[in-house]
This record gives C-alpha cells, structure tokens and sequence, in this order.
C-alpha cells in the first residue's frame, strides 16, 4: 500500500491518495479515513470478481 499527499485547489498536501493493486483511492479526510476507503473497496472489487 502506497500512500501519498497531493495539492488540491490551492491546499497545502490536503489530498491523501493510496494506491494499492493498481487501484486508487482518494480523500480530503485524512490518512486514516483514505486507507479505510481503500480497504473497502478492495473488498468490494475481491467480490465483484468472484
């Protein structure tokens, strides 16, 4: 899991965006908020594909 910090509209790294598994997750929240997000989606998508 790869977790970064972005500008956006003019904010000071105010955009958390981990990647993993070559998908993206995006949050203005924070980084815990960013990397819940994220889990839930894999989990999601894991059962999409099964």
């Amino acid at each position: 899991m790869y977790i970064s910090y972005k500008n956006f509209q003019d904010g000071t790294y105010n955009l958390v965006v981990v990647e993993s598994d070559g998908v993206i997750t995006k949050s203005l929240k924070g980084k815990e908020t960013a990397i819940k997000t994220h889990k839930r989606k894999l989990t999601r998508l894991r059962a999409k594909h099964k």
